[in-house]
């Protein structure tokens, strides 16, 4: 995944509000994402973020309350958020 973003693809996977909103939309939809994502970006607040870790904080009737990510691959801003865990709602 990160050889991708380096490529030029998937640039959402440096953003980690974004990051949150697919793996919180796949958790509503684990079939897949059709249309617009069920959870829309507004409804996500980055409440944490030193460059290496973040927190995201989603609001709405979602089954998760907060998002845990970290740059695993490399710790600049060129690195990757993955999700690491979450809080359930």
């Amino acid at each position: 995944e990160q050889k991708s973003v380096d490529g030029g693809h998937a640039p959402w996977r440096l953003d980690p509000a974004f990051v949150a909103q697919v793996f919180v939309s796949l958790e509503m939809s684990p079939g897949g994402i059709e249309g617009d994502y069920p959870v829309s970006y507004e409804h996500l607040t980055v409440i944490y973020n030193d460059g290496v870790k973040a927190i995201v904080e989603v609001k709405g009737e979602t089954p998760v309350r907060k998002v845990y990510l970290k740059r695993l691959v490399r710790q600049d801003s060129t690195g990757i958020w993955t999700v690491v865990g979450y809080d359930p709602n």
